[in-house]
């Protein structure tokens, strides 16, 4: 059983346009394991308009997936 400490979150925020053309931002997260290798990448849903409030989004869904993927490997 790996302990889910090996893990690591990479988090970032991904410009691109809004529905009426505004520049907005997504989360997006990877998680990669203890070498390096990807594990697991997803991107958000809700379109942020400052660049901070993405990467904490981002930040934060890659760790409750982090959380989530421990508790899949104890049980």
């Amino acid at each position: 059983m790996e302990n889910h400490s090996k893990y690591r979150v990479v988090a970032k925020a991904v410009k691109h346009h809004g529905v009426a053309g505004e520049q907005v931002y997504r989360a997006s997260y990877r998680i990669l394991d203890h070498i390096g290798e990807e594990i697991e990448a997803n991107t958000g849903t809700n379109d942020f308009q400052d660049i901070t409030s993405a990467f904490n989004e981002a930040f934060a869904l890659g760790h409750e997936r982090l959380r989530e993927m421990g508790v899949d490997t104890v049980q």
